[in-house]
């Protein structure tokens, strides 16, 4: 273990190494100034502010505003790295002076920093129409996911959350986890608009209320009058709602999100829940994974999240072949997965070539019934 960790660092501090070194190279470029200078600025501006991402769980109330910006610049240095690059890629046909060099690459991280944010706190709704195998009638599902309560978001973005919920015909709303991402906000006060639904709420955990505190997560969820779902099944609409606990497909997969070893696993845990075969049933679990042990135990849909579609590209391509089942609807067999996209983000508060939804999911009974 302590080997994998040091494999890692070097890995870690030589990607951030190399990443300063050419930025700095280019920087240095624009300006004339001295490159070893701006290599240390952007190498100790890139640790701490992937160290303050690290670090969201934690409430500092001091350091609040800190936390923020540093968490912030992260996605600012990603698309600074990228715009540079792209540039430097032009510029060895067109030749830029330096400062149309630097005016260029300016100009577009501001750009599409901005439109990152911006598009992070616009969620949309999103429309999923999905046929259920022995559902009797029609029935509208609202989806939640990655919430990511914490340092950027908080009350106001439960307010926005629930009017746009309040705008639908759903029928309940199922979270898929990750409701909270730190100790900031983590209090009564921040889910009282979620009394404002009229309508029945289910919740099961993700690995981001885990590093936090799940018990207080579970209890604060609770008091908001939602039904926490631990490995558990309840019956609404007429379908059965299974919510699993954030926790590893089997004993075979190695999770790196702390679903630890040796604890409960889809596979074993499924079959312990007595499930009318008779009747339509539904799977909450926060991340896509042991679709083959859903599809077994006679699941007819696998509602996710955990995997926010990547949510800035280019992690966006990397996430769709880290994940079988990423972003959108799937089938594995008799099973359809949804993976939702999220309506937080963690880190940057930025989406690029993602978007922040709530998910509404029509579902109706199959053709011919």
């Amino acid at each position: 273990m302590r080997g994998t960790f040091m494999l890692f660092l070097v890995i870690f501090l030589t990607i951030i190494g190399s990443a300063a070194f050419y930025m700095a190279s280019r920087t240095a470029f624009v300006v004339g100034g001295g490159r070893w200078w701006f290599f240390a600025g952007y190498f100790i501006l890139a640790f701490f502010s992937l160290a303050a991402m690290m670090a969201v769980r934690k409430y500092y109330p001091v350091l609040h505003p800190i936390l923020v910006l540093l968490s912030g610049m992260v996605g600012v240095l990603l698309y600074m790295l990228l715009v540079m690059f792209l540039t430097d890629m032009v510029n060895i046909f067109a030749h830029f002076q330096p400062k149309t060099f630097g005016l260029i690459v300016a100009c577009g991280t501001v750009l599409i920093s901005t439109f990152g944010i911006v598009n992070t706190s616009c969620p949309r709704l999103k429309t999923v129409d999905i046929e259920l195998p022995k559902l009797a009638e029609p029935v509208q599902i609202a989806q939640l996911s990655d919430v990511h309560i914490g340092h950027f978001r908080g009350k106001r973005n439960i307010e926005k959350l629930v009017a746009l919920i309040n705008k639908t015909d759903a029928q309940m709303l199922v979270i898929t986890g990750d409701m909270f991402e730190s100790f900031y906000n983590l209090e009564p006060k921040t889910l009282e608009p979620l009394k404002k639904l009229q309508m029945p709420i289910f919740f099961v955990s993700g690995n981001h209320d885990m590093y936090v505190d799940v018990d207080s997560v579970k209890r604060l969820m609770r008091d908001a009058g939602v039904n926490v779902l631990e490995n558990s099944m309840m019956e609404c609409c007429g379908i059965q709602i299974v919510g699993l606990d954030y926790m590893r497909p089997d004993d075979h997969t190695i999770d790196h999100m702390h679903a630890g070893v040796g604890r409960a696993t889809i596979e074993n845990t499924l079959p312990t829940i007595a499930l009318d075969s008779t009747k339509p049933s539904i799977l909450l679990h926060h991340n896509p994974v042991g679709a083959e042990y859903a599809e077994k135990a006679g699941i007819g849909l696998y509602l996710a999240g955990h995997t926010h579609g990547g949510q800035l590209f280019p992690v966006t391509l990397l996430n769709d072949r880290i994940f079988n089942y990423n972003r959108g609807l799937y089938r594995c067999g008799n099973l359809q997965i949804y993976t939702s996209e999220g309506s937080g983000t963690f880190g940057p508060p930025m989406r690029v070539g993602t978007r922040s939804e709530v998910t509404l999911v029509r579902l109706k009974p199959e053709c011919g019934r």
